[in-house]
C-alpha cells in the first residue's frame, strides 16, 4: 500500500457513539480508498538513452570472439641527425636515431634519396652503412643537391631531415626497394549478461500501477534498459583482455586516449573557440573526415555555447516565430573551421555520477567527464570502410548481438499451465545476453578535450 493515505495499525472497528462523524474516525478503520496515481515516473529517464549505439549504426557479425584488422602507418619517414661530421664540407656523415640498420633491413634512406633539413637545405644520400657510434642505427653520407658545401646552419646534430624524393644520373642503375607492411590491431568480444527470477506468487499479484499488471513487466522493462546501458558503457569504456576464460573488448575511450589527440583547458577559463580550433587543426593533420561528432558533458556543452556566442547577433539567437518572436538564447549545434564541421551533442552518460563519479581533483589521468568533450570521426577510410564498427558474434544464422530468453519452471510469463517445464521450481528466470565488441580503425583521427584543475 502507499506509505501515505493509509491508517496506522491497529485498525479500529466496531460500534461506538460519534456526533458528528468525522473523517478521521472512518479513516482509522482502513476502508478509505487511497488516492494513488497509476503512473510511474522515472527520475532520470534520459539515462536510459543508448544514443551512442544508435549514432554508430554500423554492426558486423564475426564468427570468432577475437578479431583483427590491418593498418598501414605513414609510408614516408623523417629522422633526427646525430653524431654529424664534416658539416662544413661538400660531404657530411651522420647517424639517424630513428632508423635501425641490419643486413636484411638496412635503415630507411636509400642511396639516391633526396632529403630536406629543417633549415631548408636539400641533400642527397651518397652511401649508407651501419653506425659505429649508435648501436645498430643507420649511418649515411650526404652531399648537397646543388653541389655546394654544407654549413652548420643548414645541418647539425638534433636537426630533423625529411624524405623528399630521389635523384639519379643518366644511365644509372636501379636503387634497392622498400617493403611496406601493415601492422595488426585486434580486439575481443565482451559477453555481457543480466538475469533475474520471479516466483509464481509474485507474478500473479496485481499492482496499483498502469493496468494493474504484475510488477514483473515493469521490472523487466527496466532491466532491459539497464542492459542497453551495460552494452553502451562497455563499448565506450571497455578495456581489452584476452585472459583465459575471460575476454573483454577495448572501448572507444581507451582507443582515443591511447592513439588520439588529447588536449586540456583551464577549468577557470572554460573551453574557448581557440580550443576548438586547435583540436580541428590537430585532427586535420591526421586526415579527419569533414564531419566530426563531439560528445559533450553538461559543463563542456555550456562552455562551448558561450565560446561561440560572439557569432550571434547582440549575443543571442532568436528562436521565436513571426511577430511574437521573443525567445532568444544560444543554441549552436555545429561549428565550421578549416573545412571541417564539428557537430555537438550532449552525452548524458558523461554526467551520470553512478557511472563516472566526479573526482575531487583532476589530472592527466583523472577526468571530470562533465567538463570533457570526446571528438569522434565516424566517417570512412580510403577504402570506404566505416572507422567505428560494433562487432557481434554470429554464425550460421545464429546471432548473439542481443539474446532475450525465458527459463520456465512451474510457471512462465505468458500464463501457460502444465506441459513441459525446464525444472520444478515455482519461478521462472529471464536471461539477457550480448556478445559484442568494437573495431575502431584510425583512432588517431579522434580526440579528447578535458579540463585541468
Amino acid at each position: 500500500m502507499p506509505l501515505q493515505g493509509n491508517p496506522t495499525s491497529p485498525l479500529v472497528g466496531g460500534t461506538s457513539t460519534r456526533n458528528p462523524i468525522l473523517q478521521g474516525y472512518v479513516f482509522q478503520s482502513g476502508i478509505h480508498k487511497p488516492e494513488h496515481s497509476n503512473i510511474l515516473s522515472y527520475k532520470y529517464p534520459q539515462y536510459y538513452a543508448t544514443a551512442l549505439l544508435e549514432r554508430l549504426g554500423n554492426f558486423e557479425g564475426v564468427s570468432q570472439d577475437v578479431y583483427s584488422w590491418n593498418i598501414i602507418d605513414r609510408t614516408r619517414k623523417s629522422g633526427t641527425v646525430s653524431s654529424i661530421a664534416d658539416n662544413t664540407t661538400a660531404t657530411c656523415t651522420f647517424e639517424i636515431t630513428e632508423f635501425d640498420w641490419t643486413a636484411v633491413n638496412p635503415g630507411y634512406f636509400i642511396v639516391g634519396d633526396t632529403f630536406r633539413t629543417e633549415a631548408g637545405a636539400i641533400g642527397r644520400i651518397a652511401s649508407s652503412v651501419v653506425s659505429t657510434v649508435l648501436s645498430d642505427k643507420q649511418k649515411v653520407t650526404a652531399t648537397k643537391q646543388d653541389g655546394s658545401n654544407w654549413t652548420a646552419a643548414e645541418i647539425a646534430d638534433t636537426f630533423k631531415v625529411g624524405h623528399i624524393s630521389n635523384s639519379f644520373g643518366e644511365g644509372s642503375s636501379a636503387p634497392i626497394g622498400r617493403l611496406h607492411l601493415p601492422t595488426e590491431e585486434w580486439n575481443s568480444l565482451t559477453t555481457i549478461r543480466r538475469s533475474f527470477s520471479i516466483s509464481g506468487s509474485e507474478l500473479t499479484n496485481k499492482t496499483y500501477l498502469g493496468d494493474g499488471s504484475s510488477w514483473f513487466w515493469t521490472n523487466e522493462d527496466i532491466e532491459m534498459k539497464e542492459f542497453a546501458r551495460d552494452r553502451e558503457l562497455a563499448v565506450m569504456f571497455g578495456e581489452k583482455s584476452n585472459a583465459s576464460g575471460l575476454k573483454a573488448a577495448k572501448g572507444i575511450w581507451s582507443y582515443v586516449k591511447e592513439f588520439g589527440n588529447v588536449n586540456v583547458y583551464a577549468s577557470a577559463t572554460g573551453i574557448t573557440e581557440d580550443d576548438l580550433q586547435e583540436m580541428i587543426k590537430e585532427l586535420l593533420i591526421e586526415g579527419v573526415s569533414d564531419d566530426i561528432y563531439a560528445l559533450c558533458g553538461a559543463d563542456a556543452m555550456k562552455d562551448i555555447q558561450n565560446a561561440l556566442r560572439d557569432y550571434s547577433i547582440a549575443g543571442a539567437q532568436d528562436f521565436g516565430k513571426g511577430a511574437s518572436a521573443t525567445t532568444a538564447g544560444l543554441n549552436f549545434q555545429s561549428y565550421y573551421f578549416m573545412g571541417k564541421r564539428i557537430h555537438f551533442a550532449y552525452y548524458e552518460l558523461f554526467d551520470d555520477e553512478a557511472v563516472l563519479p566526479t573526482p575531487a581533483a583532476v589530472s592527466a589521468t583523472v577526468y571530470d567527464f562533465s567538463k570533457t568533450v570526446l571528438f569522434l570521426d565516424m566517417g570512412t577510410d580510403s577504402g570506404g570502410k566505416s572507422l567505428i564498427n560494433l562487432k557481434y558474434k554470429e554464425h550460421d544464422g545464429i546471432s548473439r548481438k542481443f539474446v532475450h530468453a525465458y527459463e520456465t519452471g512451474m510457471v512462465n510469463a505468458y500464463g501457460e499451465q502444465g506441459g513441459h517445464v525446464s525444472n520444478g521450481d515455482d519461478k521462472f528466470t529471464i536471461h539477457l545476453l550480448s556478445e559484442i565488441g568494437l573495431e575502431h580503425r584510425l583512432p588517431n583521427r579522434c580526440g579528447i578535450l578535458t579540463a585541468t584543475s
